[in-house]
């Protein structure tokens, strides 16, 4: 047997048990929102994440990308804090954050010390309800979007043609259209579209806490 599965083998036996007494714990809160712990005490941090039901497939013709956008304009602010406050508060203290959306979701995490788990969710319950959606900031963030689009598509054969492939393979699904959104619609987004996007989808009862 290669030496390197012998050590996988004796590592997987070593972390059974931890793995196997680490149990996961699910409940959903009175306002709808869905909790998942799981919990593992070998290092002193936490990783918090905040998954929306909402992504690049509950989007139609006219606003593809805004799910992803609007996952940009998570970080410009809230009417308690300013643009670009989350990430300081969180790298102030010590921590690393970052989002990602996907077809069928959006989600946010945040790393931190164990300790400071209340920092981080109590700006995701901020952002949550209360984001300020600036007019100034929006017409800033989305060249950055339409600029992320042309490198990573526009500039880019293979990401084109995989592109491409996805909307032969689903004519009609909303699988069809990318997760950064048509170029076209992009052009057309607007502040308003966003605010009724956020409206509609992102609220307790359409998220988990993980």
């Amino acid at each position: 047997m290669p030496k390197i599965f012998i050590i996988a083998t004796i590592l997987l036996s070593l972390l059974s048990p931890i793995l196997a007494g680490s149990k996961v714990h699910e409940q959903i809160l009175a306002n709808g929102l869905k909790v998942i712990v799981k919990e593992d005490h070998r290092a002193p941090i936490v990783i918090s994440q905040v998954w929306y039901k909402v992504g690049s497939s509950y989007e139609h013709d006219g606003v593809t990308g805004i799910s992803h956008a609007l996952e940009h304009m998570m970080f410009k602010g809230t009417q308690k804090y300013g643009p670009g406050k989350f990430s300081e508060i969180i790298a102030a203290n010590g921590g690393s954050e970052n989002a990602f959306t996907g077809r069928d979701y959006t989600a946010y995490f945040q790393k931190l010390a164990k300790d400071r788990l209340e920092i981080a969710l109590e700006l995701e319950a901020d952002r949550m309800r209360n984001l300020a959606l600036l007019p100034a900031e929006y017409a800033k963030e989305i060249k950055v979007v339409t600029e992320e689009r042309r490198l990573r598509t526009d500039d880019n054969p293979t990401a084109l043609t995989v592109e491409h492939f996805y909307a032969a393979a689903y004519m009609i699904a909303p699988y069809r259209n990318p997760i950064i959104g048509w170029m076209s619609d992009l052009k057309t987004m607007s502040v308003d579209k966003l605010q009724t996007w956020y409206q509609k989808w992102y609220a307790p009862n359409n998220a988990t806490l993980v």
